[in-house]
């Protein structure tokens, strides 16, 4: 009897440390956020389907410069000299581009890797997609950090009812929301262009994609800035440059599946702002389907043994439970006599 109570208070203990204590610093280090969400209700929706004959001569005029479409049978981009003479400072340019005044834009603009643009209406949401089109910045930073901030403020001047302070806390949200939106943190500028001629670019695109293994949607998506060591994928962005233009050198992907794990990962792609705001990382805008792929390949790469070590799992429950079972048995034989 003596040793039932034991085992009795040894899984009390257990149990409410386990969904207790643990949920609770689990909790207070990673506040609760809002899942994934694939509408991307924050921007703009842009309708129509467009014309795909109009959308070919579009992308030819405003995406070939520096952008490849291998699938279409385009492999060469301008040469640096030509970019720069496109986007040097305060440059008189087509009317179908935003004048980049700033020398670190520039620079910033022809130092990066452009994707292939042959798969990119596989991988990517359609509104994030247009959006991206007609204000990049804005599509993968600006509008998801104003929107987290703001939320974020609600609930800060909720926590008081002196309205003074409220008001501070507002003034100052807003103005380090404008702050944020006024650094250059993208390469890519915006396109001076209608909803219609963004509609025909995106139709053109979606007309020339192809579907995607996990591991080519992970390439286009992710290794402009990410390494994965484990399956030998190198970021095709010099890691020096990275750093100069993030702040930092982004982390190789190889064991990211056991380190954050994929609830994480899962509302981190969809929105990094959403996890952690002011992260330098941009809001990717890949679909859902595209979003499983990759969190798919990581946990194949990172976590290859995952399926083996559960159904390992069940076998040593069983052993230490037989154990236990036996244990006791040989205890209530050796002890039998004493008094």
């Amino acid at each position: 009897m003596k040793e039932l109570k034991i085992l009795l208070l040894i899984s009390a203990i257990t149990l409410i440390t386990y969904f207790g204590i643990e949920p609770y610093a689990h909790h207070v280090m990673h506040p609760h956020v809002e899942p994934a969400e694939y509408k991307f209700k924050d921007l703009a929706e842009i309708k129509g389907q467009g014309d795909i004959a109009k959308g070919k001569i579009l992308v030819g005029q405003n995406c070939k410069i520096c952008h490849t479409i291998k699938s279409a049978g385009y492999t060469e981009i301008a040469s640096k000299a030509d970019l720069e003479r496109k986007y040097g400072v305060a440059a008189d340019v087509d009317k179908n581009f935003v004048k980049l005044h700033n020398r670190y834009m520039a620079e910033m603009y022809i130092s990066a890797v452009p994707l292939d643009l042959s798969n990119v209406a596989t991988i990517f949401d359609e509104t994030f997609l247009k959006n991206f089109i007609k204000n990049p910045a804005n599509a993968a930073f600006d509008s998801t950090y104003a929107l987290h901030k703001r939320k974020q403020m609600h609930l800060d001047i909720a926590n008081t009812d002196d309205t003074v302070e409220q008001k501070k806390i507002e003034a100052a949200v807003e103005k380090d929301i404008a702050s944020f939106q006024a650094k250059l943190k993208i390469g890519m500028p915006g396109f001076d262009l209608g909803d219609e001629a963004i509609n025909d670019i995106t139709a053109y695109l979606r007309s020339i994609a192809k579907p995607l293994k996990p591991k080519e949607a992970l390439e286009l998506a992710c290794a402009r800035c990410h390494g994965v060591a484990y399956a030998k994928i190198e970021a095709t962005t010099p890691s020096a440059l990275l750093t100069k233009y993030l702040g930092t050198t982004p982390p190789d992907l190889s064991m990211m599946i056991r380190s954050k794990g994929e609830d994480y990962l899962t509302v981190f792609l969809n929105d990094p702002q959403k996890v952690l705001i002011g992260s330098s990382m941009p809001r990717v805008g890949i679909n859902q389907h595209t979003e499983t792929q990759i969190v798919s390949y990581l946990e194949s790469v990172g976590d290859s043994k995952k399926d083996e070590r559960n159904a390992l799992g069940v076998w040593v429950i069983l052993y230490f439970v037989i154990f236990t079972i036996l244990a006791y048995l040989w205890k209530r034989q050796i002890w039998k006599e004493v008094k």
